[in-house]
């Protein structure tokens, strides 16, 4: 990348978490793409943080549409020809939505947390290949982990989120499999988690500021050549499986 700015790619980026993860990287001298489905919010988020004359774009990105995936990376070709980062923030969590039957929150829960983590990370690895310092971050949740669901005494364990927790699983599995598989392209791949944070999704009831939330993605979105592959972590640490 030599003395050029690193380009990052972030899902989900217009609020929450995204929003914070994106300025964070901004503010370290990264060009962000702010993903958005909805334009005009992605714009309205990005012309805020302008004014300190952070590098901020926003590009439309729905990951359950082939089309509007597919038009990104084409975009993403033509004007810069690489990509360095690439942060999969967006999810959804449907446990309580009472106007869905369990099977229709688990199709679209999988289609977005899941399916549409997929779809981005195989449009990108063509672009993330052209970089030498690529880096992939899933943003999973401990209520994925078995390790500690295993355990009565865990905080949240009384925590009943099925199809969240189900998604967010199959991301870590993801994870593993994309770090074996893209490590001979030298692409590291880990996955973290942000916490129970006070954003739209938690209706506000998190215990964690987005900008707290933020820190993990940007250290292992940042890490250098000797930083872990195929791992799953917070802020406190690695976190079992």
């Amino acid at each position: 990348m030599g003395t050029k700015r690193p380009l990052a790619l972030v899902s989900g980026a217009n609020r929450g978490i995204g929003l914070a993860i994106t300025t964070g990287l901004a503010r370290k001298g990264v060009h962000v793409l702010l993903g958005c489905r909805n334009f005009d919010q992605g714009e309205e988020a990005a012309v805020a943080l302008r004014p300190e004359g952070l590098q901020v774009w926003p590009v439309q990105l729905d990951t359950t549409d082939d089309a509007s995936v597919a038009a990104l990376a084409a975009r993403i070709t033509r004007d810069f020809g690489h990509l360095d980062i690439l942060i999969n923030n967006a999810g959804i969590g449907l446990d309580y939505d009472p106007s869905l039957s369990v099977v229709q929150r688990m199709e679209r829960t999988l289609a977005v947390n899941v399916v549409g983590t997929v779809r981005l990370i195989e449009a990108m690895v063509p672009l993330l290949e052209k970089s030498d310092r690529a880096r992939i971050v899933n943003v999973s949740s401990v209520l994925g982990s078995f390790g500690l669901r295993a355990d009565p005494s865990w905080a949240f364990a009384d925590t009943k989120m099925p199809t969240y927790q189900a998604s967010k699983a199959a991301l870590n599995s993801l994870t593993l499999s994309y770090a074996d598989r893209l490590a001979e392209k030298g692409i590291k791949v880990n996955a973290i988690c942000p916490g129970y944070t006070a954003t739209a999704a938690t209706n506000y009831a998190g215990s964690r500021t987005p900008e707290q939330a933020a820190v993990v993605a940007i250290t292992f979105a940042l890490i250098d050549g000797a930083g872990p592959t195929g791992s799953f972590a917070d802020d406190s640490g690695n976190l079992p499986w």
